[in-house]
């Protein structure tokens, strides 16, 4: 059974839009790629080849919205996909929020990304409060469609307090965040009365 929290709900839709505003721009310099002739399409290997590339993009009024970074990226015109090797994105607002993986796959019409291995989105803590990361192995995102799902273990955490679950859906047009299988969560809240941090607990398995 699905199990919906609200501990979930304050704490991702930050990441989320923080990766989709990322993602977006990684897909809009896919696209710059050129198109390749039909004899291309025939070749066994990438048609292109961009080693440790960095793009930054700056707004109308000259501030800086995003930094790309990666140490490889391949365009292969069988499928017209494109492979970016430790990518590592910035989004440039107040605060900040990094996306990092191993590896990163642009489907043909930038419609889909998957983030491969060691993926982490951080947003800065603001007021004080710790950076919100999450973590996982395996994350799918549809930017167009604001929508990112992982069938993996996935952990939300915001300092000591975090949460996890076997498997995440989430959809940011209707602020939906579903941690499924297996959920557990340890919280910490401050109390005004008492010195430093005192823990809340709250566990909630369901199969």
């Amino acid at each position: 059974m699905p199990v919906r929290t609200n501990r979930v709900a304050v704490l991702f839709p930050l990441l989320l839009a923080g990766l989709l505003a990322g993602l977006s721009y990684w897909l809009e310099l896919a696209s710059r790629a050129p198109m390749p002739a039909e004899d291309d399409r025939l070749r066994t290997g990438p048609d292109f080849i961009v080693d440790q590339f960095e793009v930054r993009r700056y707004d109308m009024q000259g501030l800086l919205q995003h930094t790309v970074v990666a140490a490889r990226m391949r365009h292969y015109p069988q499928d017209d996909t494109t492979i970016i090797s430790a990518p590592r994105i910035t989004y440039h607002r107040d605060p900040p929020t990094l996306i990092s993986a191993r590896e990163a796959r642009l489907s043909d019409k930038g419609e889909h990304v998957r983030l491969i291995d060691e993926v982490r989105i951080s947003r800065r803590g603001i007021d004080g409060r710790p950076d919100t990361v999450l973590t996982t192995s395996l994350l799918d995102v549809w930017p167009e469609e604001e929508t990112a799902r992982t069938n993996m273990p996935v952990t939300i955490a915001q300092g000591r307090s975090q949460i996890a679950g076997s498997s995440l859906n989430a959809d940011n047009t209707t602020s939906t965040y579903v941690l499924e299988g297996a959920v557990r969560g340890v919280f910490f809240r401050e109390e005004k009365a008492l010195v430093g941090p005192q823990p809340v607990t709250k566990t909630r398995t369901s199969r």
